[in-house]
């Protein structure tokens, strides 16, 4: 198993409409299991610009983190067509043991 953690900006975009949104699309298309979007409220990148959300502050390219953890082989696949994206991000790829938690009954 495999985590796959994308890290961009909310404004980026692909199609007219928000990147993240766009990404979940291609995972759901793409067959993957499982895929989580979290909205950060502090963070900068390589270009080393603070955004940040608080009372003062209304940042409007928030750091958007997005996670799919699955097989291998089905992350090397969906890998392949997120770095086919144009936009400034990091991507990393974490080796994961992974355990499916299920409410009986």
């Amino acid at each position: 198993m495999k985590l796959l953690r994308i890290y961009m900006g909310e404004k980026d975009t692909k199609g007219g409409k928000p990147l993240a949104e766009y990404i979940v699309e291609l995972a759901y298309k793409s067959g993957m299991s499982g895929i989580t979007v979290c909205k950060g409220i502090i963070g900068f990148g390589k270009k080393r610009h603070i955004h940040r959300s608080d009372f003062f502050t209304l940042s409007e390219d928030l750091p958007i983190i997005i996670d799919v953890v699955d097989e291998r082989e089905k992350i090397e696949k969906f890998l392949e067509k997120v770095q086919s994206l144009e936009f400034d991000g990091l991507i990393v790829e974490i080796p994961v043991n992974a355990y499916y938690m299920e409410k009986k009954g």
